[in-house]
């Protein structure tokens, strides 16, 4: 056997160690970066979190043990961990729906108001939800110096991102041909939102749990979707109390279909009807120009629950002492205990309680994505085929006014 083949055959039996994490040491480092977000370690990805652990291994150089110690010590590690394992899955125009309704009561806002329109996103993850706002505002004709659009993330890689404005792939997968032209142009690494609506989008990096984050009373619209659905208890909390007190009388949050929660009741009330994901101060009082007709936003419209108590175990005998805000309860946690095993790995959990969350509501717009994903790895799947078509069936019947 020649020196080289030695070499080769030894290299065969004897390869390098896996940099793998002990479950202990990934528990803890998923605690500390879910503590920093406000999130429950349950809603981390596993797959991310092991991911973003060899990266940090290769890029210090460290083994285990010592990465482990240096992530300990080192806030700006913990920072870092973090900016790996965080969710920032988004594109433009993300639920016509939402930005139909949205388009509806900012013309309504203009309508009787002469002032300006301040106006938050948050989290705003790479960018695209502000910049879809300030697009649709334009596209209904209202002026830009008319409002003002801060949008804030945690995650300063994502901030970076937002402020290039550089975009391909699932972010335009909303957007037609003629829509992407109108606010974006060409160039070589893909699409870019064009200087105007760039230089009119405030983006900052921080904690939406820091106390000092938002200024009281300094929005009218706070846009705050698909983020308290991944929020601890506690956090939900916190954050709910921080929205509302940035919240300026009239004015109004808007959550994801998800979001929801007994928790917010004490700060926040639903629009009417009570089907609708935008939220208005419970203690203020109605804007002077209450006499015209409220817009709801944004209407995912469920259907009626047809058997709540067979999912419940609850005996409620007659319909009519039925509160409609139950369902959106028991719908929001299923959605949530699905999602959580999605990212737990356990897919077919994560499928039942997806089809449990449909059977209350049929239109569940986050349970049919989450669906979607699921089945995504079999492209020839008939079941993919079939809830891509429900999707497209339900963004058509939407509302288009947001993405035209």
């Amino acid at each position: 056997m020649t020196t080289r083949t030695a070499t080769k055959a030894a290299i065969k039996i004897s390869p390098e160690p896996k940099q793998e994490p002990a479950p202990a040491l990934l528990a803890e480092l998923a605690a500390t970066a879910a503590a920093i977000a406000g999130m429950q370690p349950s809603m981390l990805d596993r797959r991310n979190l092991r991911q973003t652990f060899k990266r940090r291994i290769e890029a210090t150089g460290l083994n285990p043990e010592s990465y482990a110690d240096r992530y300990r010590q080192s806030p700006e590690e913990q920072s870092t961990f973090l900016e790996g394992v965080l969710n920032g899955e988004t594109s433009f125009f993300r639920d016509a729906t939402v930005f139909a309704e949205l388009s509806r009561w900012c013309l309504a806002w203009f309508a009787h108001n002469n002032g300006t329109l301040r106006i938050l996103s948050a989290p705003c993850s790479t960018g695209e939800e502000p910049y879809s706002i300030a697009a649709m505002l334009e596209q209904s004709g209202i002026p830009l110096d008319r409002f003002t659009l801060e949008a804030i993330d945690l995650s300063s890689l994502a901030i970076e991102q937002a402020r290039t404005a550089i975009y391909n792939g699932l972010s335009l997968r909303n957007l037609p041909q003629p829509a992407q032209s109108s606010f974006l142009e060409r160039v070589p690494k893909g699409w870019r939102v064009k200087p105007h609506l760039r230089s009119h989008v405030t983006f900052r990096q921080a904690n939406l749990l820091d106390p000092q984050t938002l200024e009281p009373e300094a929005y009218n619209l706070i846009c705050s979707r698909n983020l308290l659905i991944y929020q601890s208890p506690e956090a939900r909390t916190q954050m709910a109390a921080s929205l509302a007190q940035a919240l300026a009388p009239g004015g109004r949050l808007v959550i994801g279909a998800a979001d929801w929660g007994r928790d917010l009741d004490a700060f926040f009330r639903l629009e009417e009807p009570v089907n609708s994901f935008a939220l208005r101060l419970r203690d203020a009082d109605l804007p002077s120009n209450s006499h015209t007709k409220t817009t709801t936003l944004p209407a995912t419209a469920p259907k009626p629950s047809r058997s709540r108590a067979e999912l419940t175990n609850r005996t409620t005998k007659s319909r009519g002492n039925h509160d409609p805000s139950d369902q959106l309860a028991d719908v929001t946690a299923l959605y949530r205990h699905a999602l959580e095993a999605y990212l737990r790995s356990e897919e077919r959990e994560a499928e039942r309680l997806c089809r449990q969350t449909l059977y209350l509501e049929t239109d569940h717009l986050p349970s049919l994505e989450l669906l979607a994903k699921i089945h995504r790895p079999q492209a020839s799947n008939r079941m993919q085929l079939a809830l891509h078509a429900r999707l497209k069936r339900h963004r058509a019947a939407a509302p288009q006014g947001g993405a035209q």
